[in-house]
């Protein structure tokens, strides 16, 4: 798959108010024609020349701001989902969005469907496919300080939260130290030579009247912002569930934080014509004159949300154990195999993954599981000992692997909050340990009842071989018995390699040299 294309740097002429009120205006009649003209085939007006305020950035300090963003936007791998200004876009399969957007949109009739039906076989891109529902849609990074603020990024980073309601991903909790933090985000102050994060505090202002606020919000419900937007709790007379459907508004903002995210000096141009601001911008101007942008400004900016209070934590209690017999294969299918393994993969795949030999910023913990084996190896703590992921740790009461799992529900009153189910926030201690799966919704009951009943059954192995001789990458990597396939206990893999997986580690090797596919 291939990136979109860089957007130009947006025009960065200083404009005074007048000026500023002026040209906005002179988009607005374009606006107005664009919108009326269609039916009568008229020429659109002329487009004025845009202009953007800008921050003083001196050359130098400026150079040395994006240098110093793009060392940490390559250490975290930022770009493995996030297109991001004029970083070089991961190739896959380290390209996590690119990949699922590939295997997503294979058409059958395609030549790319039929090579990879005749090499792995039309049940397994089926299954792909089936099981594809994350990473497909993801914030374009590119230029976002031309209307993100700085200083919101930073307090972004610190600790993340859902920003857009019908994503179901979230920014995942990561390793960045404070000094990256702040080096982040001046580096996108920095490319669109806007304020500094210290710099972009705003000064307080008397609010505008009742009158205006109101104007604002009919203008929201009559051009039908409401359509791709949650503005916190307010209702517009939208579904959650049409809201939902409308595929258009999966990465729509939450409008809750307009105030504290969006830059004031360019939220009028914004509403006028997001194009004129960010280039790959989604939003249509839906305005028709600046008195309407300044309207929905005020709306957006001192309507209350109506948020409800702060919700209890979730019940994180072990689930409850099922009565019947869970073997391997079940528990791989539903709970190991459906996510956990992306980021756990063997050492010789392409993307070993940021669980296993590190990625992300992290420096990884040797946790693998793609087969069975790999998963009683275990995973090294933080001198380097190894420990089994599927024995409950002194003065714990479940195993690692499902303290990790029941740890995202903690997490989710920040990290997945429904459309009409908006809240405060709660804060989450610093240092905090981290729940898994990273950045996506937390597993479900059922799904975690299934591990841990199969770890409560003995950690029985598989009964058969599975996968592709010679398969090294991806689903089809076999998977089988081992000499001791019982046991939750740390075992380390034999020196005799069992049959199944000798060809496909000598075709791992082989490949281990080859250098990442390009996009």
């Amino acid at each position: 798959m291939v990136r979109p294309a860089r957007p130009p740097a947006a025009r960065t002429v200083i404009a005074s108010p007048g000026v500023m009120r002026a040209t906005i205006a002179g988009v607005a009649v374009a606006a107005v024609a664009a919108l009326v003209g269609c039916s009568r085939a008229q020429k659109p007006a002329p487009q004025p020349d845009f202009v953007l305020p800008t921050a003083a950035w001196s050359a130098p300090d400026r150079a040395a701001a994006i240098a110093a963003g793009e060392a940490v936007l390559r250490k975290h791998q930022c770009a493995r989902c996030h297109a991001v200004d004029a970083i070089e876009p991961a190739a896959r399969p380290l390209a996590c969005n690119e990949c699922h957007v590939f295997l997503k949109g294979l058409d059958p009739s395609s030549q790319d469907w039929a090579k990879l039906e005749k090499k792995y076989g039309r049940d397994v891109l089926v299954r792909y496919q089936h099981n594809i529902v994350h990473l497909e849609h993801v914030p374009d990074l590119t230029q976002i300080g031309t209307r993100v603020r700085a200083d919101w990024i930073a307090a972004f980073l610190r600790e993340p939260h859902d920003v857009r309601p019908l994503l179901g991903e979230s920014m995942i909790r990561h390793a960045m130290t404070e000094p990256e933090v702040t080096t982040l985000a001046r580096y996108f102050a920095a490319v669109a030579r806007a304020p500094e994060p210290s710099a972009t505090s705003q000064p307080a202002e008397a609010p505008p009247p009742a009158a205006r606020i109101e104007r604002g919000r009919e203008l929201f419900k009559e051009r039908a912002c409401a359509t791709c937007h949650e503005l916190g709790n307010v209702d517009f007379g939208v579904s959650a569930a049409d809201l939902a459907a409308n595929k258009a508004a999966t990465l729509a903002p939450n409008l809750r934080y307009v105030r504290d995210r969006t830059r004031r000096d360019v939220l009028v141009a914004w509403i006028m014509d997001p194009k004129k601001v960010t280039p790959a911008a989604t939003m249509p101007a839906l305005v028709t004159s600046i008195d309407e942008a300044e309207a929905l400004r005020d709306f957006l900016l001192y309507a209350d949300p109506r948020l409800e209070p702060q919700p209890p934590m979730p019940d994180v209690d072990p689930p409850k154990l099922l009565d019947r017999p869970v073997p391997y294969e079940e528990m791989k299918a539903r709970t190991l195999g459906k996510v956990c393994v992306h980021c756990h993969m063997n050492d010789y795949e392409k993307d070993p993954g940021p669980g296993n030999r590190g990625g992300l910023g992290y420096a990884g913990v040797g946790l693998r599981m793609r087969t069975y084996e790999t998963l009683v190896a275990g995973a090294a703590d933080a001198s380097g000992a190894r420990y089994s992921v599927l024995v409950s740790r002194p003065g714990k009461t479940v195993p690692p692997i499902v303290e990790a799992m029941l740890r995202r529900k903690l997490e989710a009153p920040r990290d997945q909050i429904a459309p009409r189910a908006d809240h405060e926030l709660p804060h989450f201690p610093a240092g905090a340990p981290f729940g898994m799966p990273l950045g996506l919704p937390a597993m479900t009951d059922e799904e975690i009842a299934v591990l841990a009943t199969w770890i409560a059954q003995g950690c029985v192995g598989p009964k058969a071989v599975t996968g592709q001789s010679g398969a090294f990458d991806g689903y089809l990597v076999p998977d089988g018995p081992i000499e001791k396939n019982q046991g939750c206990e740390l075992r380390a893999p034999s020196s005799k390699r069992p049959d199944w997986a000798v060809e496909t580690e000598k075709a791992g090797a082989a490949s281990a040299s080859e250098p990442p596919r390009k996009q």
